[in-house]
């Protein structure tokens, strides 16, 4: 059996202490959702997941911290041995909580926090002042506690993510990105669209690589990463080490009533199966749509028939907001726009991002240097 799911994005609750408008889980502050026991999570998903070879595990929500167990949710899964991050708003980030983390897991965490823009434009779409973030950002460094910031991507803030990058640059931190689709909101609209990506969030995100590299169109030439990470992708097709373009393939997630989807952002909509009715081995290895979707060969479109489907692939999520289809070609896609000079110069550019990019991840356990 392949080692290729090697991070798991587990959201334990729905219950949330904020109303966000645009919300992707669907959490709402006045409405209280039962939550999967702490055995049911650890004995159907925690060592599973670990037994098959997954090794970061990303607690979120809803608020994660809302679980009475959280603590102990941590605690578990930091000695079964995985690398641990979490997703939170900050509210309940004190000092006395970060202290309590700390106590649980010592430096084996990486918490990520949400900002989508430094102006006005944050609050289109997160109920939180930036300046709230920021503080909690400060009580994290000075606990030594790593951090990673979270900006989604949409029309409400193309305009302004240029200056968001350079502000996140300046706070010495890593970020990633996350496509704005309708997952639990009917808002269509917010999505990006090819001109939006190819004209604003494309050309800057090519230039950081603080960032994880879970972009598209990403424009790597096979060759240069199989030659460092040692990856046949005649063998896997999806790149795992590390994992870049579209993570559908080495990124997998289970929503908090237990149904398995190759991406956050397909949960509630997309499922291989229900981890707490089919073991999870089963879901990642025989259902369907996971089988089909880790063969790149399955890709329709300019993505089945690219340079770079390998090391792309398209996202598989705008594919299935946009088409219906989680197969079809990458709607926001606009490298069949470009000229071969422009190819050549962003390839250039990504090829010097990449190779940045390896040493970031090699520290936070993303990448391990191909042996000879």
């Amino acid at each position: 059996m392949k080692n290729i799911f090697n991070t798991l994005y587990l959201e334990a609750t729905r219950n949330c202490n904020l109303s966000c408008r645009y919300c992707s889980t669907g959490s709402k502050s006045t409405k209280k959702y039962v939550d999967k026991s702490y055995d049911e999570i650890v004995n159907r998903i925690l060592l599973p997941a670990y037994d098959l070879g997954t090794n970061l595990l990303n607690f979120s929500g809803g608020e994660f911290l809302l679980r009475n167990d959280s603590l102990d949710l941590l605690d578990k899964a930091n000695k079964i041995g995985f690398n641990l991050a979490m997703a939170s708003n900050g509210i309940l980030l004190t000092e006395t909580k970060i202290k309590e983390i700390k106590d649980v897991v010592g430096d084996n965490i990486v918490i990520s926090l949400g900002i989508n823009s430094f102006d006005i434009d944050n609050k289109k779409t997160r109920n939180i002042e930036t300046e709230n973030t920021l503080r909690v950002l400060e009580i994290l460094e000075k606990h030594s506690v790593r951090a990673n910031i979270s900006v989604t991507l949409g029309e409400f803030n193309k305009h302004s993510f240029a200056k968001t990058l350079k502000n996140i640059e300046k706070l010495h931190l890593p970020f990633n990105r996350i496509p704005f689709v309708p997952r639990n909101c009917p808002n269509t609209e917010l999505m990006f669209d090819k001109e939006s990506l190819r004209d604003y969030f494309h050309p800057e995100l090519i230039k950081y690589f603080f960032g994880q590299t879970s972009y598209t169109p990403y424009m790597l030439p096979p060759e240069v990463y199989e030659e460092v990470s040692g990856q046949n992708f005649d063998e896997i097709q999806v790149p795992i080490n590390p994992s870049i373009g579209c993570w559908v393939g080495a990124y997998y997630a289970i929503n908090p009533e237990g149904e398995v989807s190759p991406c956050p952002m397909f949960l509630d909509h997309v499922s291989g199966g229900n981890v707490y009715e089919t073991p999870l081995e089963d879901i990642l290895f025989k259902s369907e749509l996971f089988t089909k979707i880790t063969d790149r060969k399955n890709l329709e479109g300019k993505c089945g028939n690219c340079k770079y489907t390998n090391t792309c692939g398209g996202c598989r999520v705008m594919s299935y907001y946009y088409t219906g289809n989680v197969y079809a070609e990458d709607p926001t896609c606009f490298l069949d726009e470009l000229s071969e000079e422009q190819i050549e110069e962003i390839e250039k550019t990504t090829i010097k991002s990449f190779r940045n990019y390896l040493r970031m991840a090699k520290f936070g356990g993303l990448y391990s240097v191909k042996k000879d």
